[in-house]
Order: structure tokens, then sequence, then C-alpha cells
């Protein structure tokens, strides 16, 4: 270790070199007067010591120490493996670098780089310099060089690459922060290059586009070498053409066009950009990109059927009306068509229910229907319930809500409505039970939750199961309850009543869903839920679980992705070919509860279903597992899916599913020129060398002495305790020599 000194001193005395300076005039006027008096020579130097001594004694010079450790290391080479280098003979210059360094590598290890850093062999030089990565992070590499350096035996880095960096991250940054003195030699290939390239560089879609509602992407166009040119530029989804626009483009710069679309499906939708490849075109790789859009609808749109005016009807109903994300189609139900008037129809505020024009014309315009508190008998809608059965079983959505016009007190027994709620209801040949029958109103009651399904979003007030029973034992009690025989197979109780009973046994369900053809049900049972609001909130300081309830259930009926019980994801939603591609799955059952421990195949699929890369993995006990898998080779859209492979399943089933791109450009190769600029600057942050291919020296002669900064430390002699005592000295002795000598 050495210690270098900065050879200018800092002061310790307010005001700096100022006051220092003041002070030492101050002290030289004395050495000149006895000067100037003629003082002898012994006590003339007697004095500038005192004087000296002083000075340093009043600023205090102190000097600032780097400590240096420097020792020999190792070299690594780092060959760039990401697509970019199969751009001209890039990738044979590589190899042509490596054979001659071949036989200088006793000591050097051989490694490659993309998007992660992986070990290389130098017998197998082909695998080492085939480029498939579609990143290239130098940065995360050599990071990571220098973490798994154990000992610390690295002393430089040899980075092969053509410098096309994914991440232009400051390398002098990254050099003070993680590399802890390792030099980075870099050998640039590629930038002798005359590329003609014309090449989409860039490309921006809308993420979330609406069904129906004018959508756009921004293309980035670059051409180099050939000069200016006109070039077509066309948008397909699929193989249609759905936009072409001519963009005039300048030489060496990048000219933006905005192609508009409108989604026609609900879902991903996958698109493509594409412009014409000529003959002398260097890489046709980047003149297609593709992007995928996440079609929905602008709003829910939602139809609430009231029978008559309540507390529950006026806080959904509220509730619906403040969500912008909701349109809103309501109708209380206050006059029917058998209703005796006194006027003509057209002067009657009241306007008898649209039956026809709702359940015939639009009700597949709707999400979710909502039947509150509402008897279908009096306004002859009998022959429209099977078209709500078959509306839900085609996919959409429906909910009842309870109260004395509701289920069974509402006539719905052995109707199509019966048929798809998640519980069944007393049939008609039974013996009518009376209105108090149907009503069940035993006073308060505080619901309970499921513990099995305490995890469900539609109940999950709470981060965890603890906070959610916490959080509902806080909400006002409910009152009353609409009877029912029990549940259907398949439907899942989430809240239930304390002490009423079902008809065929069991806890009276409050809180059930469903599910039926396609579509999706709910049914809750009271006609209460609007005290999990103010009432609530007057009692706990929280009134937003009515509000927090529905949102949820109007989310989860319609099929909100993010309240969907399995999850998997990709890192990205574009990927070059045969590129890295990381899936993430978090898994659980119907009931919200992880997957734990269970034996799942995390698989890419292309579009027919065919597997072109999975690997088995047991989940963790929350359910989650990740692994890297090799990409698909050709361009398309692909889906990462889960798959159960536990032996409780007949075969193997689709739990979640994700779709991504594969791109024959991509990010990569949207701008293949060489940046010799960004080695060098890595080589000067860390005190390596730079150098071309064609003048590489061999692989001994780098410099692979690593120089690591431990730090400063500041070094004040003149701070010392003993410099008073010694000044008191010097100045005690020179007055006690002038005494003696008889001098004043």
């Amino acid at each position: 270790m050495t210690e270098t000194f900065d050879p200018m001193p800092e002061l310790a005395v307010p005001g700096g070199w100022v006051v220092a300076l003041v002070a030492g005039l101050a002290f030289a006027a004395l050495v000149a007067f006895e000067v100037h008096r003629g003082t002898r020579g012994w006590l003339l130097g007697l004095r500038i010591a005192t004087a000296m001594a002083g000075w340093l004694l009043c600023v205090q010079p102190r000097w600032v120490v780097e400590r240096i450790d420097e020792r020999e290391g190792r070299v690594t080479v780092l060959v760039d493996g990401s697509r970019s280098m199969e751009v001209g003979d890039r990738a044979q210059t590589v190899r042509a670098l490596l054979d001659r360094w071949e036989g200088d590598s006793d000591e050097a290890t051989l490694q490659r780089f993309g998007s992660l850093l992986e070990p290389a062999s130098w017998q197998d030089l082909d695998a080492a310099v085939r480029p498939r990565d579609d990143e290239t992070r130098l940065a995360a590499a050599l990071e990571s060089l220098v973490e798994a350096d154990v000992g610390e035996r690295l002393g430089a880095v040899v980075v092969v690459s053509d410098g096309a960096e994914s991440d232009e991250i400051d390398p002098a940054f990254v050099a003070a922060e993680s590399l802890r003195g390792v030099r980075v030699h870099t050998v640039s290939v590629g930038a002798d290059e005359q590329l003609r390239d014309d090449a989409l560089v860039s490309l921006e879609g809308d993420r979330v586009g609406f069904l129906r509602r004018p959508a756009q992407v921004r293309v980035g166009l670059r051409v180099s070498g050939g000069g200016d040119r006109n070039i077509p530029v066309t948008l397909y989804e699929g193989n249609e053409v759905v936009a072409e626009q001519v963009a005039h483009v300048a030489e060496g710069e990048t000219t933006t066009v905005v192609l508009p679309f409108v989604p026609r499906r609900l879902g991903r939708g996958v698109y493509r950009v594409a412009i014409p490849v000529e003959a002398d075109d260097d890489v046709p790789a980047n003149n297609e990109r593709a992007f995928l859009i996440h079609v929905q609808r602008d709003k829910l749109r939602v139809l609430l059927v009231a029978g008559h005016p309540t507390w529950d009807v006026r806080f959904l109903r509220s509730f619906l009306e403040r969500d912008p994300g909701i349109d809103l189609i309501s109708f209380f139900i206050l006059r029917t068509t058998s209703d005796l008037t006194m006027a003509p129809p057209d002067e009657l505020a009241l306007i008898p229910f649209p039956t026809d024009e709702l359940f015939r014309e639009h009700l597949g315009s709707f999400d979710v229907v909502v039947f509150q508190d509402f008897d279908y008998g009096p306004y002859q809608m009998a022959s429209y319930l099977p078209r709500i059965r078959a509306y839900v079983e085609r996919g959409g959505s429906f909910a009842m809500v309870g109260g004395e016009k509701s289920f069974a007190s509402g006539g719905y027994a052995d109707t199509p409505i019966a048929d798809i709620l998640p519980v069944d209801l007393p049939r008609i040949d039974d013996p009518q039970p009376g209105l108090d029958e149907r009503l069940v109103t035993l006073g308060s009651y505080a619901p309970e939750v499921d513990a099995e399904r305490i995890r469900h979003p539609l109940v999950a007030l709470g981060a965890d199961p603890t906070a959610t029973a916490s959080a509902w034992a806080r909400l006002a009690p409910l009152e009353g309850a609409n009877l029912v025989d029990g549940v259907r197979a398949g439907a899942q109780v989430l809240l239930s009543h304390p002490r009423a009973r079902a008809r065929r046994g069991g806890k009276l369900p409050l809180l059930v869903t469903g599910t039926f053809g396609q579509g999706r049900v709910l049914a809750l049972t009271t006609d209460t839920s609007w005290r999990w609001g103010l009432p609530s909130g007057g009692v706990s300081g929280d009134a937003t679980a009515h509000e927090r309830f529905w949102d949820r259930s109007l989310r989860w009926l319609s099929r909100d992705p993010s309240l969907e019980p399995a999850h998997v994801t990709t890192d990205r939603e574009r990927y070059g070919p045969e590129a890295t591609v990381r899936v993430r799955a978090h898994l659980r059952d119907a009931r919200y509860q992880p997957l734990s421990l269970r034996s799942v195949r995390l698989a890419l699929l292309d579009a027919a279903g065919a597997e072109t890369s999975g690997a088995d993995v047991v989940l963790d006990a929350e359910g989650q597992a990740e692994v890297e898998l090799l990409g698909p080779t050709a361009a398309g859209a692909y889906r990462a899916v889960a798959l159960d492979l536990s032996p409780s399943a007949a075969q193997e089933q689709h739990i979640a599913e994700q779709w991504f791109v594969v791109e024959s450009g991509g990010e990569e190769l949207a701008d293949p020129r060489a940046r010799p600029d960004r080695l060098q600057a890595w080589s000067e942050a860390t005190g390596g060398s730079s150098h071309r291919a064609s003048d590489a020296p061999s692989l001994d002669s780098f410099d692979a002495t690593r120089t690591e900064h431990l730090g400063t430390v500041s070094r004040a002699p003149f701070a010392s305790p003993w410099m008073l005592p010694l000044v008191a000295a010097i100045f005690s002795l020179e007055w006690w020599v002038r005494r003696r000598a008889g001098a004043r």
C-alpha cells in the first residue's frame, strides 16, 4: 500500500489563506524589525524560528494523504454476445482475435455478456462469439465480475465489443462505486464499417387501447448510407394492412411517423410495423418490429335495475355515479304498464320500464347487469329472462342484491335466472313459504368471513388474513337476509350469517360467487351492505369499505386481470430471437390460496400452442417461482404459460398465461452502429487502454495491475498538543538568550 500527499495543504484557521497571509506578514514584520536593528546572526535565526513556529501554530496546515493499494491480478476477457455483433463481419473479427489470444490464455479466463454475464470456454470459441442476446448490458456485467471475484484476484478486464450499449450508464460513476480498482481495457470492433441501413430505430405504441377508439403508434426511421430516401411505412394487424404512410428520411437523421389505427377486438392485440428491405441493406432484421396493445373498454358499462328506492340502492347508485371509470345506466322501477293513470303516457314524468329496448337490443353492450331488490313479474319480463341467461353464458356478468323483491321473494325460483345464480332457490312446487320465511330478520349481526377464502379480493379488506379479519370486525353490523336452499356446486361462499341456517342445512350464505358458462355471477343476499359505508365510518373512522367492496366486485365480475388469482409475467413484452426470457409466476387457486410447493411447468408456446421451451419448477410457500428460458427463434406472438403438473391434475392444466412478442430486429438492432467512443470512456474511467481490433496487442501485454483507492486521511503534524509547549519553549529560549546577550 502506498500513500500520495497533496502538496497544497489545507488550513484549519478560519478565513483560510487570507488570514494565514495576514498572520505571515505580521510575523515577517517582527523578523524584519530585527534585521533593521542589525541583530547578530544567531539571534536573528532564533527570532526566525520563533516566528515560523508561531505562524504554524496559528494556521495549522493539514495535508491530505491518499492511500492506494496496487497489486498484480489476473485477466478476464469479456466478449460481447449481443445481436448487434452479427452485423457485418464483427463476430468473425472477434473469433480471429480470440484465436490469436488463445495461446496467451493460460491465466486468463473467458466470459461473454449480453443481457446477463455467462461463462465461456477457450475450447469452444464458436459458442463464445455467437451473437444471440438482444441486450448489451456492459455495466451490469462488469459489476457482476467484480462482485464474484472472491479473494480480489481480478486485475483487469479486456472487453471486446462494438460499444452499442443498451444502458448508457456513466463509466466514471460505475468505476468509482463498483469496480474497486479493476482496470477495463477495451477492444472495439466494427468501428471502420460503412453500413448501408434503413432502420426502424424506435417504436412507441399505446400500451393500453380502447375498443373502437382511435389509437396510434409513433415510429422512428433512420437511413445510414445511400443519401436521403422516401420510405413507405406499413402497419399490419396479422396480415391485414391497417395504415400506410410514405416518409421522407434525411441521411443520418431520425424521422418520426405517426400511424393511426382503431382496435376492433378486446384483449391483447399484436401489431407490426414494416418498411421495405432493399437489396443492399446490411441489416434487414431492423426493418420490421412488433408491439402489443392491451385493448379494453373505455368504461365499465353497468346496468342497474332497482325495484324501489332504499338506502342500499341509494348508496350503490351513488358510488356507481361517482366512479369516472363506470358508464352507468340505472332504473328505479316506480311504475308498471298496468298502472292506472289519469293522463296520457306522453304527459307523465314517469315512463314505463323499457324492457324491450334494454334486454333485446342493448343487453350485449353491458359488462355487468345488477338486479337490486327487483321483481320481474309486474313488468312482463318473463320472456326476457332467457336472454339474460344466454348473455351470462356467452361471457356476461350478473349480480343479484338482496331485499324483499329479490331471490325467491322476487319470484325467481324455477326461472332462467335461477339457473345462473350461484345459490339454490326454493322451488315453486315446494310449500310456499310466506314472506317472513323467505326473509330472515334475526336482528343485527356481523357476517363471518370464510377462513379458506379470506384472501379473495372481494373480502380481503386488509394486507393479510389477520388484518382482514380485524377490518371486518370493525364494520357496522348488517340486518336481514334472503333465505336460500343452499349453494351450487363449484360456487364459493365468502360471507355467511353467524346464526341463521339455509333450508338444506349449513350456515346461511350472504355473499356467494360462481360461474355460468363463460360468465361470472354474484349473489349478495342482504340489502344492508350500505352499512359498510357511513355507519361503519362513524364506528371505526373508515367509511370506504362499501366502495372498496363494490369496486372489486364489479371488477371481478368483468374479469379485471389484476384480480385474477394466478399471474404469469415476463420481464419484457418484446424480445429478439433466442433471447433469454425471464418468466415469473405467482399462482393461487380459485380460493386465492397460494399453490404452495406445487409442481408446475413454465413454458413458452407459439400461436398454435406448440412449446418452444420450458422448465419444471416447484413453487415456494407463497406460490411463486421464476425461471429463465431460451426464447423462440422465429418472429411472432408467443405465450408464457404455467401448466399444472401435480398428481391431482388429470392432465396438464393451464393456470395462467401472458403474451409477448419476438421480433427480428428489436432494440438491439435498432441502431447497429459501432460506438468506440463508449468503450474508450470505460478505459479512461478505469485507467485502462483502448484499441481497435486491427491493432490489439497480445493478451499478456495488457496491464493487470489492480489499483484500488482506499480513501484519504488527513495529516496535521502541527495540531499536536505538544506544539504549544514547543512554541512557548522556543520563545522562552529566545528571551533567555537575548537577555544573556544583553539584547532587547
